[in-house]
């Protein structure tokens, strides 16, 4: 998984964005099984006293978009990936789903 960040008005130190990176190895595995063939924007901007973070990836024709929003720079960062990797999980269930060809209905209502 390729990572690139984006700062405005807010720098980021060199163990900042490996510990970030760290991070997002998780949203890599559940979606490329860490080829590093998707990439990851980061958007790290600061507006007064609250830190907004914007993560967006591209994976077999979905956006996946999660924001953040915190008074805290990495807290922001970590409510975005984590919304990113709920959106990711989501998304691998519809994989699993269509795969095995099922209609969606559990057994229960359905038969």
């Amino acid at each position: 998984m390729k990572v690139t960040y984006a700062a405005r008005h807010v720098s980021l130190s060199v163990e900042q964005t490996e510990k970030l990176d760290h991070e997002f190895q998780k949203v890599g595995k559940l979606l490329d099984n860490n080829r590093s063939e998707v990439e990851v924007h980061v958007v790290v901007s600061q507006e007064r006293h609250l830190h907004h973070a914007e993560v967006k990836t591209h994976v077999h024709d979905h956006d996946l978009v999660g924001k953040g929003v915190d008074a805290d720079l990495f807290a922001a960062i970590h409510q975005a990936a984590g919304k990113l990797e709920t959106q990711a999980v989501k998304l691998k269930e519809k994989w699993r789903n269509d795969r095995r060809g099922g209609t969606g209905i559990p057994e229960t209502i359905a038969g």
